[in-house]
């Protein structure tokens, strides 16, 4: 039993708190991290995770006093780091030891007394890790100590580029220290833990996967219903839904967050009685004191409390908002992992079953929703594909380092990037030829010969209002912020502030509100409050991808007669309707079918494989054919005219005899350069296309789908 091994004051915790001992998980993870292993602890929400990386780690660290931070631990988001905090403090004080919280919201002076008398335990985010780097010139003195660095959510940040940077991030901080810090990265469900261990070590041995599945099963009451007419039998739905209980509904985009709450707040006007459902909106436009207010008012006792918070996946992450009687899914979802995280929300207390509603009015989404319960249901999520090449981090990260050090050379520079898993496919002759280019472009210059510094259009685009350009990998684009006095309530995207005409009204936070003045200079829009108003349209770039595990477990739901309990009436039949379209097909999944689809002029194959190996074939085809076809997670398209059946096939088939590099080279010559990211302008036009390659296809997993199936034409 390893509550005998916790610090004394940590046992007295636990038996205060009457919870019967450890987790599953603490009991499994309580050992390779007290003895310094590097490990990813996957355990399902509310599975005791953190405390399961505290515990061992406050036992170990508490046995020896040394100056400077002994424990990075990085989250995502800062109000995830919020939370955190007020869980870390008391247990660090109870092992006599302190921490402190380091984001942007946190004040200077607090931040300069860290770098003099620095905590034990660190918490914050990479973009405060890379100021710290930047700007504090004695962090390396603060970090000689440091034993252990902790990344909560990893399975969020491998998802994205900031996961990039935050490989980035720690290669460079490890190359000043004495020794290497052990690793220990905290997920949900997911399906290639040993994928995410190889991406967290970077070219480092060792390191083990720690996996509990939770000690009960909780019970499961899931439903998805289908509205055969309109959206308004949905939101009558919904609203009916919410009254007297507390939920987060998640909705797909963030106009639909704030449309759902104005269809609320009206349904209350219209009927007014003793229990009106109180919303707020909760998504990246909404201010950060907006979302604080509504992750703070559903905790309130019930009679204050909000009925539900409209979210986007803003609060799909792990910021406790407290026991929910429910999640509500407006609409499709396209990852399985993200539906765990999501109804892993409910069912907290022990006998309290999770529950979970999908309300849907599109057969797609519908189908789409259906496999996500379906995986969700048997614990499975997707594989996360991990970049190798992210050419326009690494640029990122050479201006940095550049600026970190006050200049290096370009040897100096790739020595303690070229281990971070991100970099790990670059060649040194690629990198090379990045350093070239953006000297060439003024990026950097080059001084006594061989020493980098930042040129001149850095400090244009980058470093100017403090580099804060610099600082954040994602581009919010061009914004106007929302002013009501002296608040800034959230923020517009600039083409709906520019094309609307005074006076105008809509919806943000969940609150309507009257546009008084735009400042178009000043990029600022003043407003009141205001009673009735329609949600502004948010532009949305880039909708995700489909992964492979979900695309293929539509096919098999497709395919089959498995009678699927979580359907209401109108569901199970629209499933039914389709099973019926699609059944002739005979599709399985190590079997891809050719047709020639009668009367179109083109050519289906069906795969199920999803958006990006789906993409990847249909460029790979389209630079053989001429033709522009189409692709969806299902099937690629063909014209039939541009290429007959019997040569697709037989292209098809070549693949196989094809080495990756071969493919990788012939969809560079077919992609276009095109921007994708601020950083992407540092990048020549080769690099750029290699990058889009990598962040939209899947080379690897189609050859491996190739050489597995058979196809049928």
């Amino acid at each position: 039993m390893s509550f005998h091994k916790l610090h004394p004051r940590l046992q007295d915790f636990v038996k205060d708190q009457k919870w019967g001992g450890l987790t599953e998980i603490q009991e499994k993870a309580f050992d390779p991290i007290f003895q310094g292993r590097s490990c990813v602890i996957e355990a399902p929400t509310s599975g005791g995770k953190t405390e399961a990386v505290l515990f061992p780690l406050l036992t170990r660290i508490a046995a020896r006093k040394t100056s400077g931070f002994k424990v990075l631990y990085i989250a995502p988001l800062k109000a995830l780091l919020n939370d955190l905090e007020l869980r870390v403090l008391p247990y660090a004080k109870r092992c006599y030891m302190e921490a402190f919280k380091w984001h942007g919201d946190v004040s200077q002076g607090d931040k300069v007394r860290q770098m003099n008398f620095p905590s034990d335990i660190l918490l914050t985010t990479p973009e405060s890790i890379e100021a710290i780097l930047l700007r504090r010139g004695n962090w390396r003195a603060v970090f000689s100590s440091l034993e252990t660095i902790v990344i909560d959510e990893a399975h969020y940040f491998a998802l994205t580029e900031r996961g990039s940077h935050l490989m980035s991030l720690l290669a460079r901080l490890g190359e000043c220290l004495p020794n290497e810090p052990q690793r220990i990265a905290v997920t949900a469900t997911i399906g290639n833990p040993e994928g995410l261990l190889r991406w967290m070590m970077g070219g480092r041995s060792g390191g083990e996967c720690i996996r509990s599945e939770g000690k009960h099963a909780k019970e499961k009451d899931f439903e998805i219903r289908f509205f055969v007419e309109d959206g308004q039998e949905l939101q009558r739905d919904l609203y009916n839904l919410l009254l007297r209980k507390r939920s987060i509904v998640f909705d797909r985009s963030r106009t639909g967050t704030e449309d759902t709450a104005a269809r609320i707040n009206q349904y209350n006007q219209e009927n007014p009685g003793p229990f009106p459902v109180k919303v707020k909106t909760h998504h990246s436009s909404v201010s950060k004191r907006l979302r604080e207010d509504a992750e703070g008012a559903i905790k309130k006792a019930s009679g204050e409390s909000l009925n539900a918070i409209i979210s986007t996946s803003t609060l799909e992450l792990g910021i406790d908002i407290g026991e929910l009687d429910q999640i509500v899914q407006i609409g499709g979802l396209n990852s399985s992992g993200s539906f765990l995280q999501r109804v892993g929300r409910t069912g907290r207390r022990e006998g309290r079953a999770q529950v979970f509603r999908g309300l849907c009015s599109e057969v797609d989404e519908l189908v789409l929703l259906t496999g996500c319960v379906s995986l969700g249901l048997k614990g499975r999520s997707e594989a996360i594909l991990l970049p190798q090449r992210a050419f326009h981090i690494l640029a990122h990260q050479v201006i940095s380092y550049c600026i970190q050090n006050a200049g290096a050379t370009a040897e100096q520079v790739w020595v303690p990037l070229s281990k971070a898993f991100c970099f790990s496919k670059i060649t040194r002759d690629e990198f090379d030829l990045l350093i070239k280019h953006m000297v060439q472009e003024e990026y950097l210059r080059l001084v006594n010969g061989d020493v980098l510094l930042t040129g001149d259009r850095s400090e244009r685009e980058f470093l100017r209002a403090n580099y804060r350009r610099l600082f954040a990998i994602f581009d919010t684009g061009p914004i106007y912020n929302v002013v009501d006095g002296k608040k800034v309530i959230g923020t517009l995207d600039s083409e709906f502030a520019r094309t609307q005409q005074l006076p105008f009204i809509f919806v943000l936070g969940g609150q309507e509100w009257n546009t008084l003045k735009i400042e178009h200079e000043q990029q600022q829009i003043m407003v009141e409050k205001n009673e009735t108003g329609i949600a502004p349209k948010w532009n949305t770039y880039n909708n995700p991808d489909i992964p492979f595990e979900l695309a293929q477990e539509v096919g098999r739901l497709l395919m089959g007669e498995e009678k699927l309990e979580f359907l209401d009436f109108w569901a199970h039949t629209m499933i039914r309707s389709q099973r019926d379209e699609h059944r002739y097909l005979r599709w399985e999944s190590e079997k891809w079918i050719m047709e020639a689809a009668a009367g179109t002029g083109k050519i289906h194959l069906w795969t199920f494989a999803g958006d990006r190996i789906n993409r990847t074939l249909h460029t790979f085809l389209k630079s053989r054919s001429g033709g522009e076809g189409s692709y969806d997670y299902q099937k690629v398209v063909l014209e039939m005219n541009k290429m007959p059946i019997e040569v697709a096939h037989e292209l098809i088939v070549s693949l196989r005899s094809h080495a990756e590099g071969e493919i990788l080279d012939i969809l560079e010559s077919c992609t276009a350069s095109r921007w994708f990211s601020k950083f992407s302008a540092c990048l020549p036009d080769t690099l750029s296309r290699r990058t889009i390659i990598e962040k939209g296809m899947d080379v690897t997993g189609l050859i491996r789908e190739l050489n597995k199936v058979t196809i049928d034409w």
